[in-house]
Formats: C-alpha cells, sequence, structure tokens
C-alpha cells in the first residue's frame, strides 16, 4: 500500500505518494504561506491531490519545529510560527479522512535517508541538514531518537561556541548558528568588508551576497570564499565530533543546501573530528553528502506514516 508524506517548510508544502519500495510516484507544491486556516486548507489540498486515485494508507507530516509527539502538536517553529499549538492529527484527519501523524522535519529526512538513501546499509546514523537553519535526526539500531516528549534530536541546537552569535532560537553560539547558510553569509560579508579586493569582496560591493555564491566563487579559486567555508566545516567538525562521541554511529549523513559545497566543508569537518572525538568511535564512523536531496522529507514522513492500527504504511 502506499503512503503520503508532506515536507512543510517556510515557503512551501511538498507532498509526494510513495510506493512500499521508495519510489515517489506523484509530488504537488502549494505555498505554506498565509494564516493557519489557509495552511491546513493548503496541506490537505496538497494530500488530496498527491494521493487522487491511489489506495493510500496514512499520511505523515514532516514540519519544522519543536513537537509533543503525544498531542502530534507544533509547540514551537521558529520559520512556521503559524503551525504552532494546531492539533495537526485532528484537523487534517477531518479534512482528508486519512489518518495523519506529526514528525519533525528533520527526524524525517533522517528516516528518509536511513530507509531509502545513503544510510540505507548502516543502523547507527547520524543525519544532520544544513540550510538556513541545521537540523538533525539520529538512528540508534534501527531506531529514530526521539525523546521522552518527541523533541529530541535537536542537533543544530546544540552549543560549540559559547559566545557565538545569537542563534534563532535564543541562544548563542549553536551550531546552527555556526555553520547554517544564515551563518555562512554573515561571514562571507564580514570577510568581503575585511578584503575589499577579494572577488568576494567585489561582488558584496555590487549586490547581496547569497550562499551559493560563496559555494559558487570557493570553486572559481577565490581564497576569501574557500576561507568562508573552511570555517564553517570546523565548525561544523566540532559539532560532529560531539555527536560521534555521544553516538557511535557508524555514518554521519550531511545534506541540504550548505552540503552543496562539498569537501570545502566537508574535508575540514572530517578533519576536526579525528582531531575532537575517541578511538573507537572515530575510526569506525564515515562522513559523507546525503543522496536524496529535497526527497528525502517526503520519503521519510511516507515511510513514518502510519495505518490507524498503528503500523508503519510502507513497514520497516
Amino acid at each position: 500500500m502506499n503512503a503520503i508524506g508532506v515536507d512543510v517548510g517556510g515557503t512551501k508544502i511538498a507532498a509526494g505518494l510513495v510506493s512500499s519500495g521508495g519510489e515517489l510516484l506523484r509530488s504537488v507544491r502549494y505555498p505554506s504561506s498565509g494564516p493557519p486556516e489557509k495552511l491546513l486548507e493548503n496541506i490537505a489540498r496538497a494530500v488530496l491531490e498527491a494521493g487522487e486515485g491511489s489506495e493510500v494508507g496514512g499520511v505523515c507530516l514532516a514540519v519544522p519545529g519543536f513537537i509533543l509527539s503525544k498531542e502530534n502538536k507544533v509547540i514551537f517553529s521558529p520559520n512556521l510560527r503559524t503551525i504552532e499549538g494546531i492539533p495537526l492529527k485532528e484537523e487534517l484527519g477531518r479534512r482528508t479522512g486519512l489518518n495523519v501523524t506529526v514528525e519533525n522535519d528533520a527526524n524525517a529526512a533522517a528516516w528518509g535517508e536511513f530507509r531509502f538513501g545513503t544510510g540505507r546499509h548502516v543502523d547507527h546514523l547520524v543525519f544532520l541538514t544544513l540550510g538556513t537553519g541545521v537540523g538533525g535526526g539520529v538512528i540508534i539500531g534501527g531506531e529514530l531518537l526521539r525523546g521522552a516528549q518527541g523533541a529530541g534530536g535537536e542537533l543544530g541546537h546544540v552549543t560549540i561556541q559559547a559566545t557565538g552569535p545569537r542563534c534563532n532560537c535564543g541562544n548563542r553560539g549553536c551550531l546552527e548558528a555556526m555553520a547554517s547558510g544564515t551563518a555562512i553569509r554573515r561571514r562571507a560579508l564580514e570577510l568581503a568588508a575585511e578584503r575589499p579586493d577579494s572577488a568576494l569582496g567585489q561582488l558584496a560591493a555590487e549586490r547581496d551576497l547569497l550562499g551559493e555564491d560563496v559555494t559558487r566563487l570557493a570553486r572559481e579559486g577565490d581564497e576569501a570564499a574557500r576561507r568562508v567555508l573552511e570555517e564553517a566545516g570546523v565548525w561544523l567538525g566540532i559539532g560532529v565530533a560531539g555527536f560521534v562521541n555521544v553516538f557511535n554511529p557508524e555514518m554521519v549523513a550531511v545534506g541540504g543546501g550548505v552540503a552543496e559545497a562539498g569537501d570545502f566543508i566537508l574535508e575540514p569537518a572530517r578533519r576536526e573530528v579525528q582531531l575532537r572525538s575517541m578511538s573507537p568511535s572515530r575510526d569506525l564512523v564515515e562522513i559523507r553528502l546525503a543522496s536524496l536531496g529535497v526527497r528525502s522529507g517526503m520519503l521519510g514522513a511516507a515511510a513514518l506514516a502510519r495505518h490507524p492500527s498503528g503500523e508503519c504504511v510502507l513497514g520497516g
């Protein structure tokens, strides 16, 4: 039987019909902007359109923010405040006629990589998604780590620099504040001002810098851009080293838009992990790029969708 995975982000809703083998059969997109009622309406429309004409066993919403799993409710979502406090299972179940499960978006993406992507051959996986923010998910012994309330696995909000920049969560020096796309842009603007003759500095004088600009300039050989990415990679590695020591994973998979910088970020991260994590964990772990890209959230959410009986629709 098929399941529907819905990846709800700050700007868009992506819903996909997924087969038991992890094949994305159909996908649709709607905006996530607007008041709560409009958001619910668009999610329901996306679900119904994705599943039209097919047998669907259940739906899982992958949503950003801190979730109370028993209540199927988001209590804090800095990038999508309109979703906070809504009884999502009840509201969307009523609109779609399907059994609805709610999961954190990074947890769902982690599960997608574990079931169908880079981590499908391991039992112990740490997943990080580097975008505007930093999300994370942990799989231990083939089980998704959720914590006592369902709010576990917030790897992006581990402090790695006590006096670092303010994070969106209100803390200072979180991994998100040091190695996200937002952090890279902030550091790129600082370095552009320090090195106005660099390609990075010249571009910053012409227009607003974007994260992808830094990656492009690094590939073209600009030393300032390469330094920005290397610094982000060092901070990423400091965070990952801690995760390696705590979770002893076989693999750390890194996804998200920032990961498109590839070895400009991953190589310094790998060096830090070797310097800072402990044997035997550091000798086992591989740090690799995630493979599913933007599909990870939909695929992982679908794999977490449940029948009314509580069984996963896609098994596993």
